[in-house]
């Protein structure tokens, strides 16, 4: 009888055991197989979803859509997880025209889109005169999703 007890609270000690050394790298593994899913999905939509974000962008301030419409959208993307919502996010390279009459470089900026439940979106945000990883490696919230080594890369993802 004694045994049986004993194999009782052993069981579910060694599946909590188990299930705290194996949660991160199946998390890890789930999250690998949902990015190469979300990045194809971001590659078929994207001319769909920098229209959505110059259209929230416009209702967030008209005079800023007007300056970025005239904006060249880079193919440099990078990706990087919300550290507290586990959100993927895609930072895009847009480049504007120069001041006119100056020697200054040409500035950038950097949209943001979200994958949230398998579609991807926009609320408009943006960073200011940042590279797409000076972006992640700036902001503490994001931590950079590194495309793996062991796969090709496509053009323009940025290899953090």
């Amino acid at each position: 009888m004694t045994r049986y007890l004993v194999a009782g609270m052993l069981l579910p000690l060694s599946m909590l055991i188990a299930y705290l050394i194996l949660r991160r790298p199946i998390r890890e593994i789930c999250e690998e197989i949902g990015f190469e899913k979300a990045r194809q999905r971001f590659r078929e939509q994207r001319e769909r979803l920098e229209a959505r974000f110059l259209t929230a962008l416009g209702r967030i301030d008209p005079e800023e859509q007007e300056h970025w419409e005239l904006a060249d959208w880079r193919d440099e993307i990078a990706w990087a997880r919300d550290r507290s919502t586990r959100t993927l996010n895609a930072l895009v390279a847009v480049r504007f025209d120069p001041p006119p009459f100056t020697d200054l470089p040409a500035p950038y900026a950097t949209a943001l889109f979200e994958y949230r439940d398998g579609n991807w979106s926009t609320d408009g945000l943006w960073f200011d005169d940042l590279r797409p990883e000076e972006a992640v490696a700036l902001h503490r919230q994001l931590e950079p999703v590194i495309v793996s080594r062991y796969r090709p890369s496509q053009t323009g993802d940025a290899m953090l």
